[in-house]
């Protein structure tokens, strides 16, 4: 049954369902995001207990990417300066081999959603709230060393008592 294009074109542009005639309706939840514009992975609930109390910030990095080489200044410098304050991940996403070390070490730890969703985001960088697994900010390729701070102040403020 051919659709007209009224309707496919409908389909594109209103954000709400529609239903047309002998189709299926398929049902997915587009991911959510943050005021950034990106993903802002929402986890099933509190990350690995040796996470809690402190932010943690997650990096998704690969060897081959120019932005990651570009940040990681910014982000070791971040984290001697936040040491004991907030907790650093990288999640290596380079090749095959170490993207299998990076999902077992991310499930282990309660991000393995927050990985499947964002390997593919190489400079992707996220204060994650330990508490409840929610992304309280994610940046892309940025150096801006302020705006970590930031983040990392504001998460804490949501994990004191």
């Amino acid at each position: 049954m051919p659709i007209p294009l009224t309707a496919l074109l409908l389909t594109l542009v209103v954000p709400q369902p529609i239903s047309l005639a002998g189709f299926v309706q398929a049902s997915t939840t587009p991911p959510s995001r943050d005021a950034s514009g990106w993903v802002a992975q929402k986890q099933a609930g509190a990350l690995a207990p040796s996470l809690q109390g402190k932010p943690v910030v997650v990096d998704i990095y690969a060897d081959w990417c120019s932005k990651c080489q570009t940040i990681a200044p910014t982000l070791r410098s971040l984290q001697q300066k936040k040491a004991g304050k907030a907790t650093f991940l990288k999640f290596d996403v380079s090749n095959a081999s170490a993207l299998k070390q990076s999902r077992e070490r991310a499930r282990a730890l309660g991000l393995g959603a927050f990985l499947e969703a964002n390997r593919s985001e190489p400079s992707l960088v996220a204060v994650i709230n330990p508490a409840t697994g929610v992304a309280v900010q994610t940046f892309r390729a940025s150096t801006d060393d302020g705006a970590y701070s930031a983040a990392i102040k504001k998460t804490q403020a949501m994990l004191k008592p």
